[in-house]
């Protein structure tokens, strides 16, 4: 007799709780919200979050990739920006909605949709999968959407000399490090990764560039770099990030 397989023991509804506790495993800065906002059954996300600067950051969970997937993305999106002060709205912000996908695997035919949904709308995607055998904290990786990515033209696209230049030295100082840090995202925030994973997150806004980390760095929740002390303040965080093996996340 064949005995019957093992239930598993780890689904997507337990990841749901683990990741309110270790949201910075998406985002340094990023915190969930409880309250879901009043969108339609089709389009409404798996989660709801606050990134750094406080924009919304729906969460979605995919099993799979089907023509209807798209649509559902494109639909919660779409009513996001058409109506983006909802009655019952708990998100306090009228920023720009992200979105953040998560999935077992991405295709590259997959991938090479969500690329053009990422150039209409702020859109990163994570391959979640349950823990390695004998651990306890789920995987979690950043998926690169563009092989050729440069934050040298992201910020010559973004920015201003004057903030251009302080956000360059940062990242900079992210190569120089060792281990270094590296520098990922096809659109803002930038995250920096070191070997135990994201460290920080880096934003940008019409007044500059922002850096923010889960917890605070200077006494503040996010620190504007706008002057060199604060920069210097930023790099002196990614160093004493390193001494100690990087961030919290997995």
């Amino acid at each position: 007799m064949i005995p019957p397989k093992e239930k598993p023991s780890w689904n997507f509804e337990e990841f749901l709780k683990w990741l309110a506790h270790h949201p910075e495993a998406l985002e340094p800065g990023l915190r969930l919200v409880d309250t879901p906002m009043d969108l339609e059954p089709d389009a409404a996300p798996d989660a709801y979050s606050l990134d750094g600067l406080g924009n919304p950051c729906l969460i979605v969970h995919l099993r799979g990739f089907e023509p209807t997937t798209y649509d559902r993305l494109l639909g919660a999106m779409a009513r996001m920006r058409s109506e983006p002060e909802f009655s019952r709205n708990p998100l306090p912000t009228s920023g720009v909605p992200r979105l953040l996908l998560l999935a077992p695997a991405f295709p590259e035919e997959a991938k090479e949709r969500l690329a053009l949904l990422a150039q209409a709308f702020p859109l990163r995607c994570f391959r979640v999968q349950p823990p390695a055998s004998g651990r306890r904290t789920p995987r979690v990786q950043m998926e690169d959407l563009e092989s050729d990515f440069s934050w040298e033209k992201h910020l010559e696209a973004w920015m201003e000399e004057a903030p251009r230049r302080r956000t360059a030295r940062l990242l900079q100082a992210c190569r120089a490090l060792s281990p270094a840090i590296r520098v990922r995202g096809e659109h803002w925030p930038l995250v920096l990764q070191g070997e135990q994973g994201l460290v920080a997150s880096v934003h940008c806004t019409s007044d500059g560039a922002h850096f923010s980390v889960s917890g605070q760095v200077a006494e503040k929740a996010i620190l504007g770099l706008d002057h060199d002390d604060a920069v210097d303040q930023a790099i002196d965080f990614l160093m004493r990030a390193q001494e100690k093996n990087g961030s919290h996340a997995a």
